[in-house]
């Protein structure tokens, strides 16, 4: 169900009685709230999660960045895109050592508090002459043949005057149901790593436009490819 559009108005009929509920998806269960509004807690609860277990709960939504959202936040169903509520365990520890952060050089304030909320591994990195922002394991919507890739932005000295375009894949992507992705083709190093170019382009206000939206383009991108 992941990045399906599951906010769906459903129906039931009971003789006469004309009842409607909303759906959402949380972490993989599907829910079904009689409600158009419902509390994150609520939503927890009724997916069978315990809300005070210590989660980063990530709200997606078609088209728009994600956001961390609290416990006591309402989520409108109504509202077009809303897709699910992804959950991450706040503290991890499986033993490993943490691999140290690259941070290269600064993105905006904006951005940085961004990348930390999407609950991602984010490095910053000067490869030769080229500054590149890596995110590690972005999850991938069903349809590929794999669940999550790195993925690379270019970003110019002069971001963000200068705009944020295309994004890079590594390991490159397939779908699953062998059909070709079109505009994929170029192959570029990265940290000596091939990564596949998605030649995705949009206007770009700099005004406006920052990593964020530049992660809506990516995630629509990633979207469309296995809804064609």
């Amino acid at each position: 169900m992941e990045n399906q559009n599951v906010n769906a108005r459903s129906e039931a009929r009971d003789g006469a009685r004309r009842e409607q509920t909303w759906k959402l998806n949380v972490q993989g269960v599907v829910i079904e709230s009689r409600s158009p509004q419902i509390v994150v807690r609520d939503a927890l609860k009724l997916a069978g999660f315990d809300p005070d277990a210590g989660w980063i709960i990530v709200l997606k939504v078609a088209g728009e960045p994600r956001k961390e959202v609290e416990l006591n936040a309402t989520i409108d169903l109504t509202h077009p895109g809303v897709e699910k509520l992804r959950l991450t365990p706040r503290q991890i520890n499986n033993g490993e050592v943490a691999t140290p952060r690259r941070h290269d050089f600064a993105l905006l304030p904006q951005d940085e508090v961004h990348l930390d909320r999407l609950s991602l591994r984010w490095e910053t990195i000067v490869d030769g002459a080229r500054r590149w922002l890596l995110l590690h394991s972005y999850p991938l919507p069903q349809g590929y043949t794999v669940a999550a890739t790195d993925i690379a932005i270019e970003v110019p000295v002069s971001y963000p005057g200068a705009q944020l375009d295309m994004f890079y894949c590594h390991p490159h992507l397939a779908l699953a149901n062998g059909q070709p992705i079109p505009q994929v083709q170029c192959i570029e190093s990265v940290t000596g790593l091939g990564f596949q170019r998605w030649s995705r382009h949009r206007p770009w206000d700099s005004a406006r436009d920052n990593v964020g939206t530049h992660l809506a383009l990516v995630d629509e991108s990633l979207r469309r490819e296995v809804e064609r």
